[in-house]
Order: C-alpha cells, then sequence, then structure tokens
C-alpha cells in the first residue's frame, strides 16, 4: 500500500475535476436563481462567493502548471540522493571487511625464510652480504685525545649548572666535579659516582657507580653485582620521574644504609648474647619508636612482621635489680639504638652519664662505617660507672663524719687500658683503674 502523499494523479485528469466542479457549482447556482424568490442583493452575493472560489481554484491549477514544468529536476535529484546513499552503504560495508579482513591476515600470514641466507650460514659459517652501513656503526672508536678534553670541559660545565640548578639533600657532605662525572658523599652511609645522559637525554642523571659506607670490624657491606645493577637501574628511573632527583636518590639510598645499620647491631647483639655477654645484657626491639611499644626476643628469633626499620633497647648490669629486691627491670640500666625522627641513629642513654674524658655529658654514636656495639657498650658502662663513682665522692665529701685530707679520694681514668673481660674486673680491685674505691 502506498504510503500517503506519495501518490500520483495526471495533470489533465485535474484540469478535468476542476472544470467540472465548476460547472456543476454554477448550474446549481442558475437553478436555484429561478426555482426560489430571493433578493437581487442574495443572489448577487452567491454569484461573487462562486467567482472568488471558481477563481481561487484556477489559480492553483496555474501554479501547479508552471511547477510541473520541473518534475523532470526534481526526479533527478531524489535519484541521485538515492544513488549516494547506496554507495555510503557500500563504503560502509567495504571498509568493515577490510578491517575483518586485516585481522584474518595477520594470524594467516606466513613467515617469509631468508633461504638462500641461511644455507650460506650453514655451509660457510659466516655471512658476507651485510650492508657496510653496519661494519662503519660497528668500528666507531672513542674520541680522540685531543677531542677528549674539550668534551669533558663541556660535560663538566653542563654537570656543575646542573648541579646548581637543584637544591641538594644537606646531608650530602660532599660533592666532586671532575672527569664530566659527580661524586656524591654522604659520611657512613654511601657515595654514588653520577654524570649526565641517561638513555640519551642530557637532562637527565645516569648512576656509574654506587658503594655503601654502612660496615663494621670485618668491612664495608657488599652488594651483589646484580643487586647493585638493579638498584642503580631502579634509582636512574626514579631520578628521571623526579623533579629533584637528588632528594630521591637520598632518601632511598638512606633508607637502605639506615635498615643494614640497625640489622648489623642486631646480629651483633644476638652474637654478644651468645658469647661472654649472655647473662650479663638483655635486649629489646623497639617496634615503635614513638610509643615505645617493645618486642622481646631474647634467642636471636626475631619475627620482623611488621617492621620496617626497628630500633634496640641493649639492657645492661642485670644483677643490679637483682641486689636491689626488685624484679622490675627498669632499674637496670640501658641504652637504645634507634633511628630519630629525622631518621638518623641516634644513641640515647637510659639515665644521665658524665664522660669522664671531658667532665661533661656523655653522648654515643655509632661509627657507621665501623659499627662495635661492644665497644658502645663498654663506653656506657664505663660512663655510667665513673657517674656512680663521682656520685660516691661528693656524698663522701658532705659526709662530716670522716676525716679526710683533700687529696685523699681521687678518681683516674685510665685512656690506655684496653676494654677486656669487664666482668671479671668488676670481681677484681677496681682500684687500678680508679683509685678513691678503697676508704
Amino acid at each position: 500500500m502506498a504510503e500517503l502523499g506519495q501518490q500520483t494523479v495526471d495533470f489533465s485528469v485535474l484540469v478535468s475535476r476542476a472544470a467540472e466542479e465548476s460547472f456543476l457549482s454554477l448550474k446549481e447556482l442558475v437553478d436555484k436563481s429561478k426555482s426560489s424568490d430571493q433578493m437581487d442583493s442574495d443572489k448577487k452575493i452567491y454569484l461573487l462567493k462562486y467567482l472568488v472560489k471558481t477563481q481561487q481554484r484556477m489559480l492553483r491549477l496555474n501554479v501547479l502548471a508552471k511547477w510541473c514544468q520541473q518534475v523532470r529536476l526534481i526526479q533527478y535529484c531524489q535519484q541521485l540522493q538515492s544513488t549516494l546513499s547506496s554507495h555510503e552503504a557500500c563504503f560502509t560495508q567495504a571498509a568493515n571487511s577490510l578491517f575483518f579482513m586485516h585481522e584474518g591476515l595477520q594470524q594467516a600470514r606466513a613467515p617469509i625464510y631468508d633461504v638462500p641466507s641461511a644455507i650460506e650460514v650453514l655451509l660457510t659459517g659466516s655471512y658476507q652480504r651485510l650492508p657496510k652501513c653496519i661494519e662503519d656503526v660497528g668500528m666507531l672508536s672513542t674520541l680522540a685525545e685531543e677531542q677528549q678534553k674539550p668534551a669533558l670541559k663541556k660535560l663538566d660545565t653542563l654537570v656543575r649548572s646542573k648541579l646548581l640548578e637543584v637544591t641538594l639533600p644537606k646531608e650530602i657532605s660532599e660533592v666532586k666535579v671532575s672527569d664530566g662525572t659527580a661524586l656524591l658523599c654522604v659520611n657512613g652511609e654511601f657515595k654514588v659516582l653520577v654524570t649526565l645522559g641517561y638513555r640519551g637525554h642530557l637532562s637527565m642523571w645516569r648512576i656509574l657507580h654506587l658503594e655503601l659506607l654502612v660496615g663494621e670490624r670485618s668491612g664495608l657491606v657488599k652488594l651483589e653485582e646484580l643487586r647493585r645493577h638493579a638498584l642503580g637501574d631502579d634509582l636512574e628511573r626514579r631520578m628521571a620521574a623526579a623533579e629533584n632527583a637528588f632528594v630521591i636518590l637520598y632518601s632511598v639510598l638512606h633508607e637502605l644504609c639506615i635498615s643494614l645499620i640497625m640489622d648489623t647491631v642486631i646480629r651483633q647483639v644476638q652474637v654478644l648474647r651468645q658469647g661472654r655477654w649472655k647473662d650479663a645484657i638483655r635486649f629489646e626491639l623497639i617496634s615503635d619508636c614513638s610509643t615505645g611499644s617493645t618486642l622481646l626476643n631474647q634467642d636471636g628469633e626475631t619475627d620482623s612482621a611488621g617492621l620496617r626499620t626497628p630500633g634496640l633497647k641493649i639492657v645492661y648490669w642485670l644483677d643490679l635489680g637483682k641486689n636491689s629486691g626488685t624484679s622490675d627491670s627498669g632499674t637496670c640500666p640501658f641504652i637504645k639504638i634507634e633511628p630519630g625522627p629525622d631518621l638518623q641513629i641516634k644513641c640515647v642513654h637510659s639515665t644521665f652519664v658524665i664522660d669522664p674524658i671531658n667532665g661533661r655529658e656523655a653522648e654515643f654514636s655509632l661509627d657507621q662505617s665501623c659499627i662495635d656495639v661492644e665497644k658502645l657498650l663498654l663506653r656506657a658502662i664505663c660512663c655510667n660507672r665513673y657517674t656512680c663513682l663521682l656520685e660516691i665522692q661528693k656524698d663522701l665529701g658532705k659526709n662530716a663524719q670522716i676525716f679526710r685530707a683533700a687529696g685523699d679520694v681521687v678518681l683516674r681514668f685510665h685512656m690506655d687500658e684496653p676494654d677486656v673481660d669487664h666482668k671479671k674486673k668488676e670481681t677484681q680491685n677496681d682500684g687500678r683503674e680508679y683509685e678513691g674505691e678503697e676508704y
């Protein structure tokens, strides 16, 4: 069934219908005028309406006749539009078919084997058809000696300018620029040799050498070559993506050094407890330095779950609590070794002690390049014992019942006496080290 507005009528039929309807209307008007008694005014009005209606109908026919002269052009435009629509659909279908065909060809394609070259390599053991440009690239040599000096000088200038553009961490104690490289050193932690040219970009830093300065009496900590290369690659990627490359460099290596230092300290304390210090000291791992919560383990089996960089508390003079009649270990002195708020290793004594060398409050620290926990513990014991003797000396001076001269009690500290078994020394006459203990 044809849609509304799509049916066609011949123009001649339309004219015939219009003329026939006009004739019938006129005949009806004449018949009414003869048969009825109408006034002349009414007859004139009906006649005028008939004339206006007929005039409008004829005007429409005239307009339609002029429009029909352009029907062929309109039909041509409609045909052209339908043709273009069909072309568009065909192009869309062709594009989709090519896309899916490309995916299928990728899976169906077969590799093109270079059979002649394979035969040549198999029979002769060599290949003589490589392009000449590959040989030229392979034969590139280093710069001549007279060319190296100007190049290194320019690279030195570039390295210095890049160092001036950034703010170096204050912990970096030494910076040396030479031969196009910069040597950065942090005392007791690490030193790094860097230069510009990471992945060919002169604005990015490249690590040439990395060395850790953390160690003990047996020597510095040595990283395996694979671990060192992996650490260097990771640092280079982080430095390339950061605004201040050296802040990232210091933070990563500093955290690594802090972990190594605390691991070394804990291991040395465990070794001490397995030896002659077994009944003389006790240690506690500090899992949260800010709240003081501790994890106690004396057998060397530590559970480090949740501990990022634990601190350590070494308690000595364990007999002090027994002699005082209390079981609480809080009466025993101790020294804490832990990372501080600034992530620097801090050594803090539980009580105020005096350094016998200068007579001031003793300050304790670790030589991070030669960590020796036993030496630190002996020094803490020495300072604590000296402080106790000073208090005894003051009490004797205030006691009016004891009569003595000004030089009867003298405290003397021997610097050259080696630190040997202190537990054995305490059972002997300590007058060899401190005069004034015999009254």
